[in-house]
């Protein structure tokens, strides 16, 4: 687990052009394997996640990727590439989508900002 300004670089699996992107938000990012037993995959996965805590135990989500890599970049910080899931009503009914996400972490040194 570790803090970092995060900013992301796709949408829906679309590459967001600079002035589409939100800016950076600070980010609890955890980076965990979870077991076969407790997922849908039936195997093992590797899980990035991206929190928001609002200074009590409780934390929310705001992203979620899987089988996560380390991606060459120049600059400070690095990029994360992986998988996202999302749920999307498609003719009434409910589908799970799944697209490339790019997330661009900057690791900082604590949770407040300066």
């Amino acid at each position: 687990m570790f803090f970092a300004d995060v900013t992301f670089l796709m949408r829906n699996g679309l590459r967001l052009k600079p002035s589409e992107r939100m800016p950076a938000a600070r980010y609890t990012v955890t980076i965990l394997e979870s077991d076969r037993d407790k997922n849908n995959s039936a195997r093992n996965l590797v899980v990035a996640n991206l929190y928001v805590s609002y200074g009590t135990a409780q934390m929310a989500g705001r992203g979620c990727m899987v089988d996560p890599e380390i991606l060459p970049f120049k600059g400070p910080g690095f990029l994360v590439s992986g998988i996202e899931f999302e749920t999307q009503k498609i003719d009434g009914e409910l589908r799970l989508i799944e697209h490339r996400q790019v997330w661009h972490v900057v690791p900082v040194e604590s949770q407040a900002y300066e």
